[in-house]
């Protein structure tokens, strides 16, 4: 519950809004049970310091949303319904999911040719004022929005791309399968961070909603960068796992992904 608390300091969200996020999610994790009342008003009022008026805007909303009910002189219970409403979690790349026979497809949203912005300049290793291939789109898992995505490739690679392919096959499969490029290895950051009011409505979220951010940097055999994208991912439907393996020497220790 401390992690959670750290919540309300963001100031770019209003104190319901965050409240509101923190509840919901201890209710569809099962922490508050069908038979016992959620804490009241003034103790949430204390355990997440907020005034009375937030604590009730974010029940409120809660309560038109379908998840708690209030009972006169009982308390407010949660919906017995609502424990069970967090949805599956995916982990992996697109490839991974197609394999494992979960359908995917792409809404692409724009597509075209523009100057190079100078961060995927750099990372392409482009001359200045190159152009890239821009591709925006919605990535879907069995037909719910799953990932915002945007696609940079050097001009030479992005007039091959065929648009046609776009909404069935991830980019990657198109590089390797119909331009014969074969990727190598890639370069990858992960970071936090919230839906604006751009993303939120393309991927039926509500601004503010935690986000995980990838950013990812592609290589050719030859190291050549051949794409560069930057990914969205909505928190209740994506987790990224890692397995480490523990490596020791004379003078110290640490983890190695495998």
């Amino acid at each position: 519950m401390n992690g959670d608390k750290g919540m309300l300091k963001e100031k770019a969200i209003p104190l319901y809004y965050q409240l509101e996020t923190i509840l919901r999610r201890r209710i569809v994790q099962g922490e508050f049970s069908s038979q016992v009342p959620i804490p009241s008003e003034e103790t949430l009022c204390r355990e997440y310091d907020v005034s009375r008026i937030t604590v009730r805007q974010a029940l409120a909303s809660l309560e038109e949303e379908g998840l708690i009910i209030r009972r006169r002189g009982k308390g407010t219970f949660v919906v017995e319904k609502a424990v069970s409403l967090d949805p599956p979690r995916f982990t992996g790349f697109m490839e991974d999911l197609i394999s494992m026979g979960i359908k995917t497809t792409a809404k692409i949203l724009d597509m075209g040719m523009i100057e190079a912005p100078t961060w995927i300049m750099e990372k392409l290793k482009l001359d200045p004022a190159a152009e890239v291939l821009r591709i925006e789109k919605i990535r879907l898992v069995e037909g719910t929005p799953f990932s915002y995505v945007v696609n940079y490739l050097p001009a030479d690679i992005g007039i091959k791309i065929p648009k046609d392919k776009l909404s069935g096959k991830p980019l990657l499969m198109i590089l390797e399968t119909n331009l014969g490029i074969m990727v190598d290895e890639a370069d990858q950051t992960v970071e936090a961070t919230i839906a604006d009011a751009h993303v939120a409505p393309l991927l039926g979220i509500r601004v503010g909603d935690p986000l995980l951010k990838v950013e990812r940097t592609v290589y050719d055999g030859k190291g050549r960068p051949v794409e560069c994208v930057s990914v969205l991912y909505r928190a209740d439907k994506y987790c990224f796992n890692v397995k480490l393996k523990r490596q020791r020497s004379k003078d110290s220790a640490g983890w190695r992904a495998v």
